[in-house]
């Protein structure tokens, strides 16, 4: 038989039966046999409720925290360290305000360094935007662990000097102490001056990377170099 004859026969078959159910119809229980109520299974007894323990108190080092040196081998000469400076939030901008706290600017100071002047290196690599000390560290998974220690880079733009204390020593790394609430004097400078300084490569050392940070171009400050430099030889001859 093919599928079309079927159908045509079932079809047929189902037109002989009635639509709709009367209203006095009664389901014969001998054809369907007798019917058992269905029991849902017990539910399990509901387990106690655990107690939440309170959080261990985390031993020195296991808070992701990390002690920050920040260095400046000149103009000015500064070295302190924060300790305990957590990884996932100190930022750059957190190391500039530390380090805009114990330097004054060169000419007088009882004025403040403007923070845009200072850079903080890595690697000898200025960090750029407000990363924190974890992304910039990310590629180093030992000192991520916390507990260690890690030394940044200071370059102050325009130069500038350390704060310094009562007793002459340089400004201490930890913050304040009981001293008089007027500004510290600022220490004087030492060492070469006036011309003495410009024949020092230290200084145009400086003056490239001041102009490398204005101009963002490492090959237009070295060749800006050269042209001061060269003009300021053939002045003193």
């Amino acid at each position: 038989m093919s599928e079309t004859s079927f159908a045509k026969a079932f079809l047929s078959a189902l037109d002989s039966r009635p639509i709709k159910l009367r209203a006095d119809y009664v389901l014969d229980d001998e054809q369907v046999g007798a019917r058992v109520p269905y029991l849902l299974p017990r539910l399990p007894a509901p387990h106690p409720s655990m107690t939440k323990k309170a959080p261990r108190p985390l031993a020195p080092g296991s808070s992701k925290s990390i002690t920050v040196t920040l260095k400046s081998a000149r103009n000015p000469v500064l070295e302190f360290s924060l300790p305990n400076a957590p990884l996932a939030t100190t930022s750059m901008q957190d190391l500039k305000d530390a380090v805009r706290e114990r330097i004054a600017d060169a000419q007088d100071g009882a004025k403040e360094v403007a923070v845009d002047k200072i850079k903080i290196l890595y690697k000898r690599k200025p960090v750029v935007g407000g990363k924190t000390v974890a992304e910039v560290l990310g590629d180093e998974p030992g000192l991520l662990v916390g507990g260690k220690e890690v030394e940044f880079g200071v370059m102050v733009m325009g130069g500038a000097v350390a704060k310094v204390n009562q007793e002459g020593g340089e400004a201490a790394a930890g913050g304040s102490g009981s001293g008089p609430s007027s500004s510290p004097t600022p220490k004087p400078a030492v060492g070469p001056s006036g011309e003495e300084v410009l024949r020092t490569e230290a200084f145009w050392d400086d003056l490239q990377g001041f102009l490398e940070q204005r101009v963002k171009d490492y090959d237009e400050a070295r060749r800006l170099r050269g042209v001061f430099k060269s003009a300021w030889g053939g002045s003193t001859v």
